[in-house]
């Protein structure tokens, strides 16, 4: 009988030891996943916030793309209501210097809008 109890409490010992260390184990482990939950949360956070940047630059990008529409509609029926070849033709000096002044008022909307672009593709390195 006392041989009995004596292994029973060996093998109480010993499943407590592994219990034991299963513990630990585990305790470890739950540490490492709380761990990474959190990296988890702070980069779906980073990708919210780029999401959202990139929702207001596209909001933007639209509402100039409408005005720039509109801007060409504009000019569109200017030209539809004028015969510039016979403008030309009869009042060259006129029609050359407009044509200039508004090429030139063109390149440099045009590199506006390019800058524009640029700064909303390269990332800004001041912050």
């Amino acid at each position: 009988m006392q041989n009995l109890l004596i292994g029973l409490l060996v093998a109480l010992g010993l499943f407590s030891y592994y219990m034991y260390n299963q513990n630990q184990t585990l305790t470890a482990n739950n540490i490492k996943l709380e761990s990474a939950v959190e990296e988890q949360k702070q980069a779906m956070d980073a990708l919210r916030e780029s999401y959202e940047k990139q929702g207001k630059s596209l909001m933007n990008m639209s509402r100039r793309n409408a005005e720039i529409e509109a801007e060409k509609q504009e000019y569109l029926q200017i030209f539809a209501r004028h015969n510039l070849d016979m403008l030309a033709l009869k009042k060259p000096g006129l029609i050359t210097n407009r044509f200039n002044n508004g090429s030139e008022k063109v390149m440099e909307s045009m590199e506006d809008d390019t800058e524009e672009l640029y700064k909303l593709t390269v990332p800004d390195n001041s912050d």
